[in-house]
Formats: structure tokens, sequence, C-alpha cells
């Protein structure tokens, strides 16, 4: 009788036990759920850009919150270069407009570029600021792979930038524009990245009248019908590959190939078969800025998915396998890579140091300091950051030695460029 109360005992406490760890486990679980949904990518933003663009799609027409550094609705005949600046995870467009100012600024070309920081927004951000109806909205983070809007109507993502390509594409406002730059940092580059694939911009332009060109193909003297485009990628977390083959292990990720790491399942958006939109991306001017110090595995804004793994550790070892990749394609393709890699040293995650760097301010503006050869990866010189208001004081960065990819480039090496970005 003794031994069988014993057993009972010990059977009970074990349910209790049992009891209290499920308990806690569902606590845990409910706490960060919480902290996620309280993320700061999930918060309402703070500020709503002041201007409003009109992005005009085959269901209607949309607004879409900006900053502009000039008013796009009347004739601007100095603007020969736009760049179009996309935000992060974080929705926050004024952060991106200001750092990007400072970067025209110190380039000396705001006097002939335009600077467009659209704002896209999630349905939280449209309640929070009680914005009208007509206001282009997405759900949560679904407009970083190009997904359908909430409202006005279910639009892409990607139509975003069509329809800003379309205002910049008016002769009549813009009659001497020649060049036009998307750039983005870390989530916006995700996005950016993802639209030089699949993105209609050449479309957009020539429907427009005009013809478009990756920029570095030579252009025939006297024509005024020409629009240059390129695409500048920073930081980001992730990249669409166009093969099977990863640097990691995929056996446990069934989804790696899949949108937006792969062309599997893609968006309503994307149009075309596969191997003609990796031969119009390889051939697209597309220039990816690698800080030499991003390399945190775990920071907190790093897709962590398995989807992402495959591609490397961290966002310094994702991008260089990502050259190395678009490389082996432009070769099986039989096409000329029009790309280039730029580890800028000495920088983490840090949009503001990127793009305010010489080879940052290169990408966006063509400033002298740092030339951009095509199908090359290098480090940049060691030249001093330019100081920013938003990080105070000019940082000196410090010499870095990473291999190096590209044409004749000796791995292990350093490379310097003084002239002036290629056209």
């Amino acid at each position: 009788m003794t031994l069988r109360i014993g057993r009972l005992t010990r059977s009970w406490q074990s349910r209790l036990l049992q009891a209290v760890l499920a308990l806690m486990v569902a606590s845990w679980l409910g706490q960060a759920a919480a902290m996620d949904e309280t993320a700061p990518h999930r918060r309402p933003v703070r500020t709503i850009a002041p201007e409003r663009l009109k992005i005009k799609t085959a269901l209607g027409e949309a607004l879409v919150p900006a900053y502009l550094s000039c008013d796009v609705s009347k004739v601007q005949p100095q603007v020969k270069r736009a760049v179009i600046v996309l935000h992060g995870r974080l929705r926050d467009a004024d952060k991106y407009f200001d750092l990007s100012m400072h970067a025209a600024k110190s380039s000396d070309a705001l006097s002939d570029t335009l600077i467009i920081a659209p704002q896209i927004l999630t349905s939280a951000d449209t309640a929070r600021h009680d914005l009208a109806p007509n206001v282009a909205r997405w759900k949560s983070e679904a407009w970083l792979g190009g997904d359908l809007g909430k409202a006005p109507f279910a639009i892409s993502s990607f139509e975003v930038i069509d329809g800003i390509i379309a205002v910049l594409a008016d002769r009549k406002h813009f009659p001497n524009l020649e060049r036009i730059v998307v750039a983005a940092h870390s989530g916006g580059a995700q996005f950016v990245q993802r639209y030089a694939v699949v993105g209609r911009a050449d479309q957009v332009i020539a429907a427009a009248g005009l013809q478009p060109y990756a920029d570095g193909i030579e252009v025939a003297a006297g024509k005024n019908n020409v629009m240059r485009v390129r695409y500048v990628i920073a930081n980001p977390s992730s990249y669409l590959y166009f093969d099977s083959t990863r640097p990691k292990p995929v056996e446990k990720c069934a989804e790696f190939d899949h949108w937006r790491y792969g062309l599997i399942d893609p968006v309503a958006y994307v149009r075309g078969d596969n191997r003609a939109l990796e031969q119009r991306y390889l051939t697209r001017r597309v220039i990816y800025l690698s800080g030499g110090n991003d390399v945190d595995p775990n920071h907190s804004a790093l897709d962590k998915s398995c989807m992402a793994e495959t591609q490397g550790a961290n966002r310094f070892e994702r991008g260089l396998n990502y050259f190395a990749h678009v490389q082996k394609r432009a070769k099986f393709q039989s096409v000329v890579l029009r790309h280039t890699r730029v580890e800028v040293p000495g920088v983490a995650h840090d949009a503001d140091r990127m793009f305010n760097s010489p080879c940052g301010m290169a990408a966006l503006f063509d400033a002298p300091g740092c030339e951009l050869k095509l199908g090359d990866s290098f480090v940049a010189s060691t030249l001093p950051l330019v100081a920013s208001p938003a990080t105070g004081t000019a940082t000196a960065v410090r010499t870095a030695t990473v291999p190096v990819i590209g044409n004749g480039s000796v791995s292990g090496s350093t490379g310097t460029r003084h002239s002036l970005v290629k056209p």
C-alpha cells in the first residue's frame, strides 16, 4: 500500500511538473509573439512624407507619399539625373531622403539631380494617420517582395517604381533627363534587387517614346531620346538566384528556390520566362555596395530564414557569394556581365556611411573618386568617409583586404579607383 501511494504521488508530481512547463512555454511563446508584433518594422510610422505621387496603373490611379527635391508637376529643364531611393523595412523615407540629399550635396550634384524618396506604407500606417482611401498600402512586409496591395487596388509594390519612372519619362516635365538611378539599402535593397530582375522600367520608358539603355552601353552621338538606367543595391539580407545551387546546404530548406529567393512561384507581377529574365538582369547595370564590417550573423534585421541562410552566414558573405553566382551565370548565358561589386571597408550595416562613401557617391551621382568597372569586384580605397548630419564628423576607415573577383584582379589584393565612374 505504501509503495502504491508513493507511485501515485510521483505520478501526480510528474503531471503537475508537465502542466507547469506547458504553462511556461505558452507564456514564453505569447511574449515572443507580442515582441514580434511590437517590433519596430511592425509599428505604424511616425512621419508620413508630405508630397503625393500619382501612380497610374491598369486598375486606376493611386497616391504614394514621397519626399521630393523639386516639384515634379512643373517643368524641370535643369534635371539630368533622377535618383529614386527606397527606404527599408522601417519605411523611414525621411531618413533616406536626408542622407541622399547630403550625398548629393557632397557630390556637387544637386543642381542637376532630382531625388525622390517614396514611402511604401502598410495598412497600419494609413490607419494610424487617417490617410485618404486612395493612398496605396500593403499588408505588413508584403511590399518587400512585390506582392499585391490592400488598397486602393490590388497593385504590386513594383508598380510604384514603374509609376515613378513613367513620371520621369515624361519629356514635357523633364526634357533633359538622361539617367534614372534606383537605389536602396538593407530591406529596400532586397526590394530593388528583385525589381532589377523582374521590373518593367525598360517597357515603361519605351512606352513614353524613349530608348532605354543600361549605363555603359555606347550610344550614337546626337540622340536625345535616350534614357539610361542603373540599380544600386547596398547590404541586402538576401538575393534572387537563377539556378538551384547555393553556397550552403539546402536539404533542410524545401523553399530555398521559391520567390523571393528563386523564381519558383513568383508574384503575379512577374512576366516572361526565366531565361529571358536572367539575361536581362545580367545585362542591366547593377552596382552592389557591400559594407566590409556587415558581418554580424545575429543582426536584428538580418533575414534568418532557411532560404536566406543557404546564401551565407551574414550580409557580407552573401554578397560575395551572389556576385560569384552572377559571374557564373553570365558565362553560362554567354553575355557580358554589366554588374560591379564594391566593398566599402570599415562600414557595417549603415546606409548613411554607405551612400556617403566615395564609391557610394559615384554609384548614385557619378561623383569622381571611384571607378566602377563592368564585371569587377574590388575593395574601395580607404579614403575618409564624408561627414553627414546623421553621423556627425567624418570617420577615417581602416584598410581591408579580401578576395577580389573580376577582370584580371588578383585574389587578396586591394583595388583603388580614382577616376570618374563610367557613363
